[in-house]
């Protein structure tokens, strides 16, 4: 794992300055604590710091350049199947100086080209620069599990695995994004391709983008398989097809030069991974969990864990979580979120990382079950959905409160829409999908913000509405646009900042390509069914040997107990993080911040809109905004 950055310019090359993309090199130190790197010839540069976990060797080392020099790359992430894909170039006449999947990587994509990346399997953030064409490109893997920005400046375009970087170059401005800011604000991430930023985009996974005499071209080259016909097959068809696939991604993604381990959280996404690192011959897992120090039970994950641990004889590490250590960490926790997420599961994350340092440099991780086997009671939020498309044209809209478990903002909204017989499927109006996803009301958003604009919803639900293919059923599409934005904007940007900010590595099995093909070519019903979530994920893990506790246990977070503690030991800290930033007086209200502290002291449940706001104050300040 890495990081990498550069500056490409046409026209003139004098330019390009590279002691700028030195001090790009230099901010990415932290991703890559094991080696520095620098190539750069008239109008490019590129930078590369190294985490070496495949080949350590120096022949190794980034920037790599082609035996016959016409290409330069620098990479980040891993292809697990390098050795596969070795052999395949191999047979071809294609002959190798490293043991390094970066080499495979770059002599993949000299033979096949772009056609490559349909072959990888892995986690990359990548630019090749070709020589002879004068052209850069930069791809991004399917899911976006590692990162990658740019920004468009005079005849060029600068690059990096973060956003930092890029506000090194005096073209990139700091100008914040008001839609986007409105977007954090309301739905505690900005999705692909925006930032905060007016002049930063990210990459949306699954892209690439070719960068060739000025013009910058961004295509897709992969897309979450909604696509794809289901096949009717019997549930113990599904199960033994999944455990199949499942543990070849676990085995893949042991492949390693250096000691690895697992994010153990006590419930049942990674308590498999346990199960089938053991069931693949790998002898005394290392696990890592975090627990809180609070009165309540459900803030302490340990005991879980641990009969996880005992089962798979695990080497196990914990570590708990006071206010002090939690109040202390929080500004360097904040620090790293240079593209914000406002999810209170990456201090936790940050703390076990930290633990973790000390024993391995990879860690396998859960995330993405949920999205792909249907966790977060998803049956109950489509059938709310299904159920309003289903009125048009029908009488009685109020039986539509059959359909909610209890009385909510979203409840009462749906069945006083007037309208509500005239919804369209494949049309529900922008309004509707606010108020369904968006946890903030527009009137919330105009007194909190100077200017609310127009209020913003979750786009990755226009896809669910307006892209998913009609034989496609509502389950699989909302997991299919939760893959296009909830998980990689949110879940795998703080996972990323976290662990990189330890020279840690994470692995998530779950996101395996053939696994999630897999997992949208079987009926729905394997996956849920009758409020049962990840019912294929509970069978597989009983079968290998999870502790029948922790596969009936009920789904929860990463519990993290900062309601409490901001009417506690951290209520000044949270104060003075909203009072005391001066550039958050140009786009919020100060009356309005002050508000959502008091109602949240007077009792009122405000902790994840307060958690998102001093995210943001943090941001602003750690990157000098005025």
């Amino acid at each position: 794992m890495c990081g990498i950055c550069g500056e490409v310019t046409f026209g003139e090359p004098g330019r390009l300055e590279l002691k700028r993309t030195e001090a790009m090199t230099k901010m990415l130190a932290h991703r890559g604590p094991d080696g520095e790197g620098l190539w750069n010839e008239p109008g490019i540069a590129l930078g590369h710091r190294r985490l070496s976990i495949i080949d350590l060797s120096e022949a190794a080392s980034q920037p790599m350049a082609s035996p016959d020099g016409r290409f330069q790359i620098v990479f980040n992430g891993e292809i697990y199947n390098h050795r596969e894909l070795r052999k395949e170039l191999e047979s071809i006449g294609e002959k190798f100086s490293t043991r390094s999947d970066t080499e495979v990587l770059l002599r993949a994509m000299m033979v096949w080209g772009p056609l490559a990346l349909r072959k990888f399997s892995g986690m990359w953030a990548f630019a090749l620069w070709d020589r002879r064409e004068r052209s850069l490109l930069l791809a991004r893997d399917r899911l976006g599990v590692k990162p990658l920005y740019f920004a468009h400046v005079p005849q060029g375009l600068v690059f990096a695995s973060q956003i930092e970087p890029l506000l090194l170059h005096p073209s990139v401005s700091r100008e914040i994004s008001q839609k986007a800011l409105s977007e954090q604000v309301a739905c505690r991430y900005v999705l692909a391709p925006r930032t905060l930023f007016a002049d930063v985009r990210k990459l949306p996974p699954g892209h690439t983008l070719k960068f060739e005499e000025g013009r910058a071209v961004v295509s897709p080259y992969w897309h979450v398989p909604l696509g794809e016909h289901v096949r009717e097959m019997p549930f113990e068809v599904a199960l033994e097809g999944f455990g199949r696939y499942f543990e070849a991604a676990v085995e893949q993604r042991l492949v390693s030069d250096v000691p690895l381990g697992v994010l153990l959280s006590g419930g049942v996404d990674s308590s498999a991974i346990a199960g089938a690192m053991r069931r693949a011959g790998h002898e005394r897992v290392a696990t890592f969990t975090v627990a809180f120090e609070h009165k309540d039970p459900k803030y302490d994950e340990r005991v879980w864990a641990r009969l996880a641990a005992r089962k798979f004889e695990c080497d196990h590490h914990e570590i708990m979580i006071t206010p002090a250590m939690f109040a202390a960490s929080l500004p360097e926790v904040l620090s790293r979120l240079d593209d914000p997420v406002a999810d209170l599961a990456a201090l936790p994350t940050y703390h076990v990382c930290g633990l973790a340092k000390g024993s391995v440099k990879v860690l396998l991780s859960g995330q993405g079950a949920d999205e792909l086997l249907g966790g977060y009671h998803l049956d109950r939020v489509l059938r709310q959905i299904r159920a309003v498309i289903a009125l048009r044209g029908v009488p009685g809209a109020r039986s539509l409160g059959r359909f909610f478990a209890r009385k909510n903002r979203k409840r009462e909204f749906l069945l006083g829409w007037e309208n509500i017989r005239d919804v369209v499927p494949g049309q529900l109006p922008a309004k509707m999908r606010y108020d369904l996803t968006a946890p903030l009301s527009k009137e919330a958003m105009a007194r909190l913000l100077a200017e609310p604009g127009e209020p913003p919803y979750d786009r990755t639900l226009d896809a669910f509405y307006t892209e998913v293919p009609s034989h496609r059923g509502p389950l699989d599409a909302m997991l299919g646009t939760l893959m296009k934005g909830w998980l990689p904007d949110n879940l795998l940007n703080y996972a990323d900042r976290m662990s990189m900010a330890h020279g840690l590595e994470i692995r998530v099995p779950f996101l395996d390509a053939n696994l999630i093909r897999f997992c949208f070519r079987m009926p729905e019903r394997h996956k849920v069914k009758g409020g049962e979530t990840k019912r294929l994920l509970k069978a597989y893990s009983q079968r290998l040997g999870v502790p029948r506790a922790i596969v009936a246990r009920r789904k929860r977070g990463f519990p993290v107990p900062w309601n409490d503690w901001v009417r506690g030991p951290l209520n000044s800290q949270v104060r003075q993080a909203l009072e005391g930033r001066s550039w958050m007086d140009r786009y919020f209200k100060k009356e309005g911040l002050g508000e959502i502290l008091s109602s949240h002291m007077r009792g009122e449940d405000r902790g994840l809109l307060l958690w998102n706001l001093v995210v943001l104050a943090h941001w602003g300040e750690s990157l000098g905004l005025r």
